[in-house]
């Protein structure tokens, strides 16, 4: 019973490494959008973070750090929301 639980929730190995798949692309493109706040797009970074975390694949803080920061308009117009 476990089993057909995981199965349908968690999908089957095909499912799993599409997933995984297609969460590294978004870490590897991910860019902050235009018109976005600093804190949202931290937001949707989390959530990749997390969700690839969940289906095993990891990244050390500098990875993330170094992401994070190109990602961020080249222009210096960030906005902060306190």
């Amino acid at each position: 019973m476990w089993d057909t639980l995981a199965l349908t929730y968690e999908g089957s190995l095909e499912v799993k490494h599409n997933k995984l798949s297609l969460l590294a692309r978004k870490y590897e493109l991910f860019e902050m959008e235009e018109s976005e706040f600093i804190q949202t797009m931290f937001g949707r970074f989390q959530t990749i973070v997390n969700e690839l975390s969940f289906l095993g694949r990891t990244y050390d803080n500098f990875d993330h750090i170094d992401k994070l920061l190109r990602s961020l308009p080249g222009n210096g117009d960030h906005k902060l929301l306190f």
